[in-house]
Protein backbone atom coordinates (compact mmCIF):
# COMPACT_ATOMS: atom_id res chain seq x y z
CA UNK A 1 0.00 0.00 0.00
CA UNK A 2 1.50 2.79 -1.15
CA UNK A 3 0.79 6.22 1.29
CA UNK A 4 1.89 9.95 1.01
CA UNK A 5 1.61 12.17 3.93
CA UNK A 6 0.40 15.64 2.87
CA UNK A 7 2.95 18.34 3.50
CA UNK A 8 2.17 22.08 4.88
CA UNK A 9 3.54 25.20 6.22
CA UNK A 10 2.58 26.20 9.73
CA UNK A 11 2.46 29.61 11.79
CA UNK A 12 6.10 28.19 13.62
CA UNK A 13 7.61 29.23 10.83
CA UNK A 14 6.99 33.05 11.43
CA UNK A 15 9.52 32.83 14.00
CA UNK A 16 12.23 33.22 11.32
CA UNK A 17 12.45 36.63 10.00
CA UNK A 18 14.94 36.07 7.20
CA UNK A 19 13.16 32.76 5.88
CA UNK A 20 11.18 34.50 2.93
CA UNK A 21 13.50 33.36 0.15
CA UNK A 22 13.33 29.70 1.87
CA UNK A 23 9.80 29.69 2.03
CA UNK A 24 9.01 30.44 -1.14
CA UNK A 25 11.42 28.27 -3.01
CA UNK A 26 9.60 25.24 -0.85
CA UNK A 27 6.83 26.13 -1.48
CA UNK A 28 7.55 26.83 -5.09
CA UNK A 29 9.23 23.26 -5.23
CA UNK A 30 6.17 21.35 -3.06
CA UNK A 31 4.29 20.38 -5.77
CA UNK A 32 7.16 19.02 -7.54
CA UNK A 33 8.79 16.78 -4.67
CA UNK A 34 5.02 15.49 -3.85
CA UNK A 35 4.69 13.80 -7.59
CA UNK A 36 8.32 12.67 -7.29
CA UNK A 37 7.71 10.96 -4.32
CA UNK A 38 4.60 9.66 -5.25
CA UNK A 39 5.99 8.06 -8.79
CA UNK A 40 9.46 6.54 -6.79
CA UNK A 41 6.62 4.96 -4.07
CA UNK A 42 4.81 3.16 -6.89
CA UNK A 43 8.33 2.49 -8.47
CA UNK A 44 9.46 1.28 -5.14
CA UNK A 45 5.99 -0.65 -4.28
CA UNK A 46 5.98 -2.82 -7.04
CA UNK A 47 9.55 -3.62 -7.03
CA UNK A 48 8.74 -4.69 -3.10
CA UNK A 49 5.48 -6.68 -4.63
CA UNK A 50 7.27 -9.15 -6.00
CA UNK A 51 9.56 -10.14 -3.30
CA UNK A 52 8.19 -9.12 0.32
CA UNK A 53 4.26 -9.75 1.13
CA UNK A 54 2.57 -7.24 3.51
CA UNK A 55 4.93 -3.90 2.84
CA UNK A 56 3.78 -0.56 2.96
CA UNK A 57 5.41 2.25 1.37
CA UNK A 58 4.69 5.62 2.64
CA UNK A 59 6.50 9.33 1.22
CA UNK A 60 6.57 12.26 2.64
CA UNK A 61 8.25 15.67 2.18
CA UNK A 62 9.94 17.57 5.57
CA UNK A 63 7.64 19.62 6.99
CA UNK A 64 8.39 23.62 6.58
CA UNK A 65 9.29 24.07 10.06
CA UNK A 66 11.28 20.88 10.56
CA UNK A 67 13.00 21.91 7.55
CA UNK A 68 13.73 25.46 8.79
CA UNK A 69 14.91 24.67 12.52
CA UNK A 70 17.16 22.04 10.50
CA UNK A 71 18.73 24.76 8.23
CA UNK A 72 19.22 27.52 10.81
CA UNK A 73 21.28 24.46 12.53
CA UNK A 74 23.23 22.95 10.14
CA UNK A 75 23.88 26.45 7.96
CA UNK A 76 25.37 29.61 8.82
CA UNK A 77 23.47 32.62 7.95
CA UNK A 78 25.49 33.27 4.87
CA UNK A 79 25.32 30.03 3.48
CA UNK A 80 21.23 30.66 3.80
CA UNK A 81 21.27 33.20 0.94
CA UNK A 82 21.62 30.49 -1.55
CA UNK A 83 18.40 28.57 -0.63
CA UNK A 84 18.95 25.91 -3.45
CA UNK A 85 22.52 25.19 -2.54
CA UNK A 86 21.40 24.22 1.11
CA UNK A 87 18.29 22.47 0.23
CA UNK A 88 20.29 20.13 -2.06
CA UNK A 89 22.48 19.20 1.18
CA UNK A 90 19.13 17.81 2.96
CA UNK A 91 19.28 14.29 2.20
CA UNK A 92 15.68 13.93 3.67
CA UNK A 93 13.96 16.82 2.30
CA UNK A 94 11.90 13.76 0.29
CA UNK A 95 11.55 10.37 2.22
CA UNK A 96 9.95 7.15 1.68
CA UNK A 97 9.64 4.53 4.26
CA UNK A 98 9.30 0.92 3.54
CA UNK A 99 7.41 -1.50 6.53
CA UNK A 100 7.96 -4.59 6.33
CA UNK A 101 6.67 -7.61 8.70
CA UNK A 102 10.11 -9.31 9.28
CA UNK A 103 13.84 -8.45 9.75
CA UNK A 104 14.57 -10.72 6.56
CA UNK A 105 12.36 -9.01 4.52
CA UNK A 106 14.58 -5.78 5.20
CA UNK A 107 17.65 -6.94 3.27
CA UNK A 108 15.02 -8.45 0.45
CA UNK A 109 12.87 -4.45 0.34
CA UNK A 110 16.98 -3.30 0.03
CA UNK A 111 17.68 -5.59 -3.09
CA UNK A 112 14.50 -4.14 -4.73
CA UNK A 113 15.18 -0.24 -4.40
CA UNK A 114 18.56 -1.58 -6.01
CA UNK A 115 16.75 -2.75 -9.29
CA UNK A 116 14.97 0.57 -9.93
CA UNK A 117 17.04 2.99 -8.19
CA UNK A 118 20.79 3.97 -7.73
CA UNK A 119 22.53 4.07 -4.29
CA UNK A 120 24.19 6.03 -3.62
CA UNK A 121 24.97 5.52 0.43
CA UNK A 122 23.41 2.61 2.70
CA UNK A 123 23.41 2.90 6.63
CA UNK A 124 22.65 0.76 9.16
CA UNK A 125 21.09 2.89 11.64
CA UNK A 126 21.21 1.34 15.48
CA UNK A 127 23.00 -1.76 14.48
CA UNK A 128 25.44 -2.83 17.04
CA UNK A 129 24.11 -0.52 19.56
CA UNK A 130 24.14 -2.07 23.62
CA UNK A 131 20.47 -3.05 25.51
CA UNK A 132 21.92 -0.88 28.07
CA UNK A 133 21.18 2.20 25.44
CA UNK A 134 17.62 3.06 23.17
CA UNK A 135 16.96 4.07 19.70
CA UNK A 136 15.46 3.18 16.77
CA UNK A 137 16.87 0.38 14.13
CA UNK A 138 16.81 1.23 10.77
CA UNK A 139 18.11 1.04 7.24
CA UNK A 140 18.52 4.35 5.22
CA UNK A 141 19.08 4.32 1.69
CA UNK A 142 19.94 7.80 -0.30
CA UNK A 143 18.81 7.33 -3.54
CA UNK A 144 18.99 9.28 -6.82
CA UNK A 145 16.28 10.17 -9.04
CA UNK A 146 15.21 8.06 -12.05
CA UNK A 147 16.32 9.47 -15.01
CA UNK A 148 12.78 9.52 -16.11
CA UNK A 149 11.80 12.03 -13.59
CA UNK A 150 14.85 14.20 -13.69
CA UNK A 151 14.18 14.53 -17.04
CA UNK A 152 10.14 15.67 -16.63
CA UNK A 153 11.44 17.65 -13.07
CA UNK A 154 15.04 19.32 -13.91
CA UNK A 155 15.03 21.53 -10.81
CA UNK A 156 15.36 18.34 -8.91
CA UNK A 157 17.58 16.61 -10.44
CA UNK A 158 20.57 17.19 -8.34
CA UNK A 159 18.59 16.46 -5.44
CA UNK A 160 18.67 12.77 -3.50
CA UNK A 161 15.53 10.67 -1.85
CA UNK A 162 15.96 8.80 1.69
CA UNK A 163 14.50 5.53 2.09
CA UNK A 164 14.37 4.24 5.00
CA UNK A 165 13.61 0.15 5.69
CA UNK A 166 12.12 -0.94 8.65
CA UNK A 167 10.27 -3.87 10.63
CA UNK A 168 6.79 -2.88 11.75
CA UNK A 169 8.53 -3.05 15.67
CA UNK A 170 11.16 -1.10 14.24
CA UNK A 171 8.96 1.35 12.96
CA UNK A 172 6.25 1.85 15.35
CA UNK A 173 9.52 2.42 18.48
CA UNK A 174 10.74 5.44 16.14
CA UNK A 175 7.27 7.01 16.30
CA UNK A 176 7.10 6.38 19.84
CA UNK A 177 10.45 7.57 20.90
CA UNK A 178 9.97 10.86 18.40
CA UNK A 179 6.77 12.07 20.49
CA UNK A 180 8.00 11.21 23.21
CA UNK A 181 12.04 12.15 22.93
CA UNK A 182 12.86 14.75 20.18
CA UNK A 183 9.70 16.64 20.66
CA UNK A 184 10.56 17.40 24.33
CA UNK A 185 14.04 18.32 23.92
CA UNK A 186 13.86 20.78 26.67
CA UNK A 187 12.85 18.34 29.44
CA UNK A 188 15.41 15.70 29.09
CA UNK A 189 14.60 12.14 30.97
CA UNK A 190 16.04 11.43 33.96
CA UNK A 191 18.46 7.97 34.33
CA UNK A 192 15.29 5.71 35.84
CA UNK A 193 13.56 6.77 32.57
CA UNK A 194 16.49 6.32 30.09
CA UNK A 195 16.91 2.85 31.78
CA UNK A 196 12.90 1.69 31.56
CA UNK A 197 13.32 2.77 27.30
CA UNK A 198 16.44 0.85 27.42
CA UNK A 199 14.67 -2.00 28.65
CA UNK A 200 11.53 -1.56 26.60
CA UNK A 201 13.75 -1.31 23.48
CA UNK A 202 15.68 -4.32 23.82
CA UNK A 203 12.36 -6.04 24.43
CA UNK A 204 11.52 -4.61 20.84
CA UNK A 205 15.20 -5.91 19.20
CA UNK A 206 14.68 -9.34 20.79
CA UNK A 207 10.83 -9.63 19.94
CA UNK A 208 12.13 -9.06 16.18
CA UNK A 209 14.78 -11.16 16.59
CA UNK A 210 12.34 -13.72 17.69
CA UNK A 211 9.51 -13.29 15.20
CA UNK A 212 11.97 -14.01 12.64
CA UNK A 213 13.12 -17.33 14.11
CA UNK A 214 9.46 -18.63 14.49
CA UNK A 215 9.29 -17.53 10.44
CA UNK A 216 12.38 -19.74 9.64
CA UNK A 217 11.13 -22.22 11.65
CA UNK A 218 7.72 -22.40 9.92
CA UNK A 219 9.91 -22.25 6.12
CA UNK A 220 11.90 -25.36 7.25
CA UNK A 221 8.54 -27.02 8.05
CA UNK A 222 7.21 -26.30 5.08
CA UNK A 223 9.75 -27.23 2.90
CA UNK A 224 9.59 -30.29 4.69
CA UNK A 225 6.30 -30.88 4.02
CA UNK A 226 6.86 -30.11 0.83
CA UNK A 227 9.87 -33.20 -0.13
CA UNK A 228 7.01 -34.97 2.09
CA UNK A 229 4.48 -34.89 -0.99
CA UNK A 230 7.43 -36.32 -2.80
CA UNK A 231 9.04 -38.88 -1.15
CA UNK A 232 8.14 -41.69 1.17
CA UNK A 233 8.40 -40.80 4.62
CA UNK A 234 11.18 -43.73 5.54
CA UNK A 235 13.17 -42.20 2.60
CA UNK A 236 13.04 -38.54 3.92
CA UNK A 237 14.17 -40.29 7.43
CA UNK A 238 17.10 -41.98 5.59
CA UNK A 239 18.09 -38.61 4.18
CA UNK A 240 17.67 -36.19 6.50
CA UNK A 241 18.35 -38.12 9.81
CA UNK A 242 17.57 -36.16 13.22
CA UNK A 243 20.56 -34.84 15.04
CA UNK A 244 20.88 -36.48 18.60
CA UNK A 245 23.17 -35.37 21.13
CA UNK A 246 25.43 -38.24 22.05
CA UNK A 247 25.40 -37.87 25.57
CA UNK A 248 21.63 -37.74 25.67
CA UNK A 249 19.45 -40.92 24.61
CA UNK A 250 16.50 -40.08 21.99
CA UNK A 251 13.21 -39.63 24.03
CA UNK A 252 10.80 -40.99 20.87
CA UNK A 253 7.50 -38.89 22.13
CA UNK A 254 4.68 -38.53 19.59
CA UNK A 255 3.52 -35.16 19.49
CA UNK A 256 1.99 -32.85 16.67
CA UNK A 257 3.18 -29.85 14.88
CA UNK A 258 1.15 -27.31 17.07
CA UNK A 259 2.29 -28.71 20.03
CA UNK A 260 5.76 -28.09 19.02
CA UNK A 261 4.75 -24.86 17.69
CA UNK A 262 2.89 -23.82 20.83
CA UNK A 263 5.83 -24.55 23.64
CA UNK A 264 8.30 -22.62 21.32
CA UNK A 265 5.91 -19.85 21.23
CA UNK A 266 6.18 -20.05 25.24
CA UNK A 267 9.27 -20.47 25.53
CA UNK A 268 9.60 -17.09 23.49
CA UNK A 269 7.46 -15.31 25.38
CA UNK A 270 9.20 -16.28 28.70
CA UNK A 271 12.45 -15.20 27.18
CA UNK A 272 10.78 -11.68 25.97
CA UNK A 273 9.27 -11.31 29.71
CA UNK A 274 12.34 -12.03 31.16
CA UNK A 275 11.71 -15.09 33.26
CA UNK A 276 14.43 -17.28 32.27
CA UNK A 277 13.95 -19.76 34.48
CA UNK A 278 10.95 -20.30 32.93
CA UNK A 279 12.23 -20.16 29.74
CA UNK A 280 15.09 -22.71 30.43
CA UNK A 281 11.93 -24.92 31.29
CA UNK A 282 9.68 -24.74 28.54
CA UNK A 283 13.15 -25.55 26.51
CA UNK A 284 13.72 -28.62 27.92
CA UNK A 285 10.75 -29.61 27.70
CA UNK A 286 10.77 -29.12 23.91
CA UNK A 287 14.08 -31.11 23.82
CA UNK A 288 12.13 -34.02 24.92
CA UNK A 289 10.33 -34.00 21.46
CA UNK A 290 12.53 -35.34 18.62
CA UNK A 291 13.08 -32.30 16.67
CA UNK A 292 14.61 -30.97 12.93
CA UNK A 293 17.88 -29.78 12.93
CA UNK A 294 16.85 -26.27 12.62
CA UNK A 295 14.74 -26.47 15.04
CA UNK A 296 16.36 -27.98 17.77
CA UNK A 297 19.31 -25.86 17.19
CA UNK A 298 17.08 -22.97 17.79
CA UNK A 299 15.68 -24.19 21.07
CA UNK A 300 19.47 -24.99 22.47
CA UNK A 301 20.57 -21.28 21.47
CA UNK A 302 17.78 -20.21 23.57
CA UNK A 303 17.72 -21.90 25.91
CA UNK A 304 21.41 -21.32 26.03
CA UNK A 305 21.29 -17.31 26.08
CA UNK A 306 18.13 -18.14 28.96
CA UNK A 307 20.91 -19.82 30.88
CA UNK A 308 24.13 -17.33 30.52
CA UNK A 309 21.00 -14.54 31.44
CA UNK A 310 21.21 -16.78 34.99
CA UNK A 311 24.69 -16.46 34.95
CA UNK A 312 24.60 -20.80 34.37
CA UNK A 313 27.93 -19.80 32.01
CA UNK A 314 28.65 -23.70 32.32
CA UNK A 315 25.30 -24.60 31.22
CA UNK A 316 24.95 -21.93 28.38
CA UNK A 317 28.22 -23.28 26.65
CA UNK A 318 26.84 -26.70 26.72
CA UNK A 319 23.75 -25.92 24.87
CA UNK A 320 25.82 -23.60 22.50
CA UNK A 321 27.93 -26.76 21.50
CA UNK A 322 24.81 -28.91 21.24
CA UNK A 323 23.44 -26.17 18.97
CA UNK A 324 26.45 -25.80 16.55
CA UNK A 325 26.30 -29.48 16.48
CA UNK A 326 23.05 -29.71 15.29
CA UNK A 327 23.12 -26.42 12.61
CA UNK A 328 27.18 -25.66 11.89
CA UNK A 329 25.53 -22.76 10.24
CA UNK A 330 23.56 -21.13 13.08
CA UNK A 331 26.07 -18.10 13.14
CA UNK A 332 23.79 -16.36 15.62
CA UNK A 333 24.16 -19.89 18.28
CA UNK A 334 28.01 -20.00 16.97
CA UNK A 335 28.80 -16.22 18.27
CA UNK A 336 27.11 -16.69 21.77
CA UNK A 337 29.21 -19.76 22.02
CA UNK A 338 32.50 -17.68 21.52
CA UNK A 339 31.22 -14.63 23.88
CA UNK A 340 30.42 -17.31 26.52
CA UNK A 341 33.69 -18.97 25.92
CA UNK A 342 35.51 -15.40 26.00
CA UNK A 343 33.42 -14.55 29.45
CA UNK A 344 35.24 -18.14 30.55
CA UNK A 345 38.55 -16.71 29.52
CA UNK A 346 38.92 -19.60 27.10
CA UNK A 347 40.07 -16.92 24.41
CA UNK A 348 42.15 -19.16 21.95
CA UNK A 349 38.33 -21.59 21.82
CA UNK A 350 36.51 -18.11 21.39
CA UNK A 351 39.26 -17.05 18.33
CA UNK A 352 38.96 -20.35 16.56
CA UNK A 353 35.41 -19.93 16.78
CA UNK A 354 34.79 -16.37 15.35
CA UNK A 355 37.46 -16.92 13.07
CA UNK A 356 35.14 -19.98 11.74
CA UNK A 357 31.69 -18.22 11.57
CA UNK A 358 33.58 -15.54 9.38
CA UNK A 359 34.92 -18.20 7.01
CA UNK A 360 30.88 -18.66 6.26
CA UNK A 361 29.76 -15.22 7.29
CA UNK A 362 32.42 -12.66 6.64
CA UNK A 363 29.80 -9.68 6.69
CA UNK A 364 29.25 -10.23 10.40
CA UNK A 365 29.71 -7.13 12.01
CA UNK A 366 29.59 -9.02 15.71
CA UNK A 367 31.93 -11.48 14.78
CA UNK A 368 34.15 -9.22 13.20
CA UNK A 369 33.88 -6.86 16.86
CA UNK A 370 33.51 -10.44 18.90
CA UNK A 371 37.08 -11.05 17.08
CA UNK A 372 38.84 -7.65 18.00
CA UNK A 373 37.55 -7.93 21.57
CA UNK A 374 39.40 -11.23 22.21
CA UNK A 375 42.37 -10.07 20.62
CA UNK A 376 42.28 -7.28 22.75
CA UNK A 377 42.48 -9.41 25.43
CA UNK A 378 45.28 -11.17 24.10
CA UNK A 379 46.88 -7.71 23.65
CA UNK A 380 47.13 -8.49 19.75
CA UNK A 381 46.28 -4.47 19.53
CA UNK A 382 47.28 -4.08 15.51
CA UNK A 383 45.01 -6.96 14.74
CA UNK A 384 42.57 -6.04 16.97
CA UNK A 385 42.22 -2.79 15.66
CA UNK A 386 41.96 -3.87 12.15
CA UNK A 387 38.99 -6.31 13.17
CA UNK A 388 37.28 -2.77 14.60
CA UNK A 389 37.75 -0.91 11.82
CA UNK A 390 36.15 -4.15 9.73
CA UNK A 391 33.21 -4.26 11.95
CA UNK A 392 32.51 -0.49 11.49
CA UNK A 393 32.55 -0.49 7.79
CA UNK A 394 30.05 -3.28 7.73
CA UNK A 395 27.99 -1.12 10.39
CA UNK A 396 28.99 2.67 10.25
CA UNK A 397 27.06 3.20 13.48
CA UNK A 398 28.35 0.28 15.84
CA UNK A 399 28.56 1.90 18.74
CA UNK A 400 30.54 -0.66 21.00
CA UNK A 401 32.83 -1.42 18.10
CA UNK A 402 33.69 2.70 17.53
CA UNK A 403 34.15 2.80 21.51
CA UNK A 404 36.59 -0.68 21.59
CA UNK A 405 38.56 1.39 18.48
CA UNK A 406 39.00 4.51 20.24
CA UNK A 407 40.32 2.43 23.21
CA UNK A 408 42.44 0.52 20.97
CA UNK A 409 43.59 3.46 18.85
CA UNK A 410 44.60 5.68 22.64
CA UNK A 411 46.72 2.86 23.54
CA UNK A 412 48.65 2.66 20.53
CA UNK A 413 49.41 6.05 20.63
CA UNK A 414 50.73 5.74 24.33
CA UNK A 415 52.75 3.10 23.89
CA UNK A 416 54.20 5.27 20.87
CA UNK A 417 55.02 7.90 22.71
CA UNK A 418 56.50 6.13 25.37
CA UNK A 419 53.86 5.23 28.48
CA UNK A 420 52.93 9.14 28.51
Amino acid sequence: MIGLSQSSSSDDSMRFLDDGSLESLYQQMLPQCDRVLLEMAKLLQRAADSRVPAVQVKGRVKRLPSLLEKLHRKFSPTDLLEPHNVLRQITDLMALRAVCPFLEDVDMVVEAARTVFEIQELEQKGEGRSFAEFGYSSTHLLVSLPYELQREFPSLGEYRVEIQVRTILQDAWAEVEHELIYKVGAHPLNQQIRRKLAALNANLVLSDTIFQEVRDYQKANISDLARARENHLDQITSEHPLYVPPDEQAKPRRTSQAEVEKLLKKGLNAQIAGEMLDAVGIYTDLLDIQLDNFTLSVVLNHRGMASESLGHHDEAVEDFLKARAADPRNARARINLALAWRRLRRLQEAEAEFREVLGFKANSAHAHYGLALVLSDRSEIPEAILSCQRALKLSHTFTQAQLLLDELLEHSRREAGGGS
